[in-house]
């Protein structure tokens, strides 16, 4: 009996798609780390429009292991999702709110326990013309998004829950995510605390992720959005000293796990490749 080739490229499709997602992104994200650390080298200045093909490294890393093992065929299911609207609209209720009310309840409480300091958003900086640049940072989130969730949901977390859990499945994904950051981090000027607190917070992030897609049946469109509300949250609300928030997230992905079960995250099964 003669051995199917496709079995083959299927078997190492993940490791590829990680593989090409740290490639492609890192080629850009390395250069600024080494320049923020003070280090040598291949300059790329951190507002550099190359970030934008750098977040996208996923999807294109994604789009060519996907046609690499499947074709068109291959295509058309990774990027077909993104049609998917149809959900009940508490997930679009949900995936609007959330990011801005996990940062409330932080501030609420830090207000509570008598924790006084003063924020500045990056559009407080703009002075009155912030409104006119809402759309742009729109404009800006909505590709930035799409670049991560057309890998991370669309092609990297079905395959995972087809030889995982869930919950499995999502903290190998969420951890590799958090490396994935690293370098763009570092980049960006953080480094202890600030660093670490960010990284690690992409474990529940990734939990709520699991929980959006499994229940939407799969729907890399809500992904997407969901992903977008959180950057667009991140432009309007300065990062909380304190992390009380992420505390806050980190219990609403443990509600999930327990209400929701670690093998499927969602009442509906879960949705493999």
């Amino acid at each position: 009996m003669h051995a199917n080739p496709s079995n083959g490229r299927k078997r190492f499709q993940l490791p590829l798609f990680f593989l090409l997602s740290f490639i492609i992104s890192w080629a850009v994200w390395a250069p600024q780390a080494a320049g923020a650390l003070g280090i040598t080298g291949l300059a790329i200045p951190p507002d550099s429009p190359l970030n934008l093909f750098a977040v996208w490294g996923p999807a294109l890393a994604a789009i060519i292991v996907a046609a690499l093992t499947a074709g068109r065929a291959g295509l058309r299911r990774l990027l077909g999702s993104l049609g998917q609207w149809r959900v009940g609209i508490q997930w679009y209720v949900f995936i609007l709110l959330f990011p801005a009310a996990i940062w409330v309840a932080g501030r609420l409480l830090d207000t509570l326990l008598g924790r006084s300091y003063e924020l500045e958003s990056v559009l407080s900086q703009l002075g009155p013309q912030y409104v006119m640049m809402l759309p742009f940072f729109a404009i800006f989130a909505l590709p930035s998004a799409l670049g991560e969730e057309i890998g991370w949901r669309g092609f990297a977390l079905p395959r995972l829950q087809a030889k995982y859990s869930a919950l499995i499945s999502t903290i190998i994904l969420g951890v590799l995510w958090a490396l994935w950051h690293i370098p763009h981090n570092l980049g960006q000027g953080q480094t202890g605390i600030p660093l670490l607190m960010g990284l690690l917070s992409l474990i529940p992030i990734a939990v709520l992720f699991t929980w959006v897609y499994n229940g939407t049946k799969g729907s890399l469109l809500v992904a997407w959005l969901f992903h977008a509300a959180q950057i667009i949250t991140g432009y309007l609300l300065a990062p909380l000293p304190t992390y009380t928030d992420d505390v806050f997230l980190w219990l609403v992905a443990i509600v999930v796990v327990i209400i929701a079960g670690p093998a499927d995250l969602s009442r509906q099964e879960k949705v493999t490749a």
